[in-house]
Formats: C-alpha cells, sequence, structure tokens
C-alpha cells in the first residue's frame, strides 16, 4: 500500500486528469470516510477552541480507532489513498502559506537566535545519533526528529511524503513526540523553571525553543505564574511566538536533507518548491505591503490549512496499524523524543547562563 500512496502523492495533478465514473465509484466510500472524520475533527477544534486541542493528532487517533474497532475492507483502501494523496499536498502549501514567515528572523534578536540555532542542531543531533544506535527505521528517526525540533505533527506531516514514510511511521512518530510534548509542557518545563529560578523572558525563550506544538507554546506561560516578572506578559508571548515561528523555516532545511538521505542521493521534493513560494507569499500576505490582502484572505488561509491536515492524518490512521505503536520502534521513538527534548532543555540553559554571565 505505501507504493500507492507515494506514488499518488508524486502526481495528484495526474491522478485528478485521470479519473472517471468508475474510479470515482471506488474512491468515494474510503474518500469520504477521511473527509468526514477531518470535517467533524476541524468543527469539533474549532467549538472547543483550545490550544491543547491539536486537530492532527485528533484526527489520527480517530482514525487510528475508527480501523481498530470497525476495520477497513479493500472497497474502502482506493479512497483512503486518494484521500491522502490530495489532501497532503493542499495541506503543505496552506502550511507554508500559514506558518513560514521569513520576516520573524527580524523579530529575535541575535544572541537569541543564534542559541536557537545551537539548540535546533543539538534537537536534531540527539535525536538522528539515538535512532542509529538504537537501529530504528530511518523514517521514523527523521519524522521524529523533525516533529520534536521543528513543529509536531505538522512537521511530520509535512516531512512524511519527502521520507517515503508509511502510515506506520507516521503515526508512531506523532504519537511519541505528542507524549513528549505534553509531559514537557505539564511536568518538565515548570519544575525547570522553578529549579533554576527563571524570569519569563528566559522561560519564554526556553519554552519557543523546546516545546514542540504551537498551541503549547501559546498557553505555557499561564502555568508558571511564579516567574519573576521583566516583562508585560503579551510582548513575552510574542517573544515566545515569533522564535517558534523561526523553527518553521528549519523544515527548508530538513526536507531536502531526509529526502536525500532516504534516496541517497540529492533530492528536493516538487512539494518543497510549493511550500518556500506558498511561505514567500504567507510573508508578503502578513506584511504592512500585504495588509489589504491580509483582511480578506487570511481567515481563510488556517481553515483550508486544518482542514487538509486533518483529512490527511484521518486517512493516515485509517491505514495505520494500531499494534505498531507497541512495538519496539514505538518505544525507541518515545524514548528519542524524551532524549531529544531533554538534550534541548539542557542547551537551552547552558545558553542562557553564558549569555548573563559576558
Amino acid at each position: 500500500m505505501i507504493n500507492k500512496i507515494v506514488s499518488t502523492l508524486s502526481h495528484p495533478v495526474k491522478q485528478l486528469c485521470n479519473f472517471n465514473s468508475d474510479r470515482i465509484k471506488n474512491t468515494y466510500p474510503g474518500f469520504s470516510v477521511a473527509v468526514l472524520i477531518g470535517l467533524v475533527v476541524y468543527f469539533l477544534s474549532s467549538m472547543v477552541n483550545s490550544p491543547m486541542l491539536d486537530p492532527l493528532i485528533v484526527a489520527l487517533i480517530l482514525g487510528i480507532i475508527f480501523k481498530s474497532t470497525i476495520g477497513i475492507n479493500k472497497k474502502l483502501e482506493p479512497g483512503i489513498i486518494f484521500a491522502s494523496s490530495i489532501s497532503i499536498p493542499v495541506g503543505i502549501v496552506f502550511y507554508g502559506m500559514h506558518n513560514l514567515n521569513f520576516a520573524k528572523l527580524t523579530e529575535v534578536e541575535p544572541t537569541m537566535l543564534l542559541l536557537l540555532v545551537i539548540v535546533m542542531f543539538v534537537y536534531f543531533s540527539v535525536i538522528l545519533i539515538l535512532g542509529r544506535l538504537l537501529g530504528q527505521r530511518k523514517q521514523i528517526t527523521y519524522l521524529t526528529a523533525s516533529g520534536s525540533a521543528i513543529c509536531g505533527a505538522s512537521a511530520i506531516a509535512v516531512t512524511s511524503p519527502a521520507v517515503d514514510a508509511d502510515p506506520d511511521d507516521v503515526s508512531i512518530s506523532i504519537l511519541s513526540v505528542t507524549v513528549a510534548a505534553f509531559v514537557g509542557f505539564a511536568i518538565i518545563l515548570p519544575f525547570v523553571a522553578a529549579l533554576f529560578d527563571l524570569t519569563e523572558k528566559n522561560f519564554s525563550f526556553l519554552s519557543g525553543t523546546v516545546l514542540q506544538f504551537t498551541g503549547l507554546v501559546k498557553i505555557a506561560g499561564k502555568y508558571t505564574s511564579f516567574l519573576a516578572t521583566d516583562a508585560h506578559a503579551s510582548e513575552m508571548l510574542s517573544l515566545a511566538l515569533s522564535i517558534k515561528a523561526v523553527r518553521y523555516l528549519v523544515l527548508l532545511i530538513a526536507i531536502p536533507l531526509f529526502s536525500s538521505l532516504i534516496k541517497k542521493k540529492l533530492s528536493a521534493p516538487w512539494f518543497l518548491w510549493a511550500f518556500l513560494v506558498a511561505g514567500l507569499i504567507g510573508t508578503w500576505i502578513y506584511s504592512s505591503q500585504g495588509y489589504i490582502f491580509h483582511k480578506t484572505i487570511v481567515k481563510y488561509i488556517q481553515p483550508v490549512h486544518i482542514i487538509s491536515w486533518s483529512i490527511a492524518m484521518a486517512a493516515i490512521g485509517l491505514n495505520a496499524d494500531a499494534r505498531e505503536l507497541f512495538s519496539n520502534n514505538g518505544a525507541k521513538a518515545l524514548l528519542m523524543a524524551f532524549a531529544g527534548f531533554f538534550a534541548a532543555i539542557l542547551t537551552v540553559l547552558a545558553g542562557l547562563y553564558f549569555l548573563s554571565n559576558i
């Protein structure tokens, strides 16, 4: 099945052009299931409106639950594959347009930007080295590294077609990174903040640099009211989100790098260029020059981005084998995600200590 998924992802336009009535009949059932789950998740997340409710994770889990409880027959497979082949390219483009803002580079102090680069290097290095030592599948290693160091489920979804990942690789990586993220958010970061008596500014930098999900970055400061105040809360949130936005840009390096490592030759997937162009367009839309378009267009970018990824994650969950989540690969991925997270925290603390003493 993975060969079918990779093939359709490589030529989504061709797939649409070659459609006929027979293919519509074959794909409609499975496609409808994936779309229905994706839409339900989108409207649920919109109603709840909680930063902690990541629609991609919910859609993936619902897809896995649907397959585990009801089962997937052969008639649904073509439609599920087609749902992935269409929704992933659309999601990549709108993800880039919504999140890939090059202007954010100018909003971070040079010293913090340098420390961020070092932390990203450590994040990736620890997970990649540990994955090799543990004998982890390369796809899971690369996806876990991208999700941990960049942006959780979204980064994994964007990177997955570049490394020829199958649904089990994606589900294992996402759930491992998610567990590490929520444990880190709820327990580890507050403990570290109290232990080292961090200021609000330093904690904002820490959360923006190491937390995997943007939603968690947005609310991390609300659970550390004991921090020493050294700036306005809105400024600290802006700092954390600017740092998180800079991390999105690392995908422009990670995607061709991991694709080349998998294929053992220089490789730049076609969607990388679509992702880059979308990011440039998004940067302009969110700038003062694109203010008119910002008011009329931006309200549609995020919904399309979330809906397309929710459908894609639902399709991946419908293809995944729940038993793989409890396999050796699942345990290794969880260890890798936590190891990278701890290494990133230690690097930030060391960097902050160094900067405060020069």
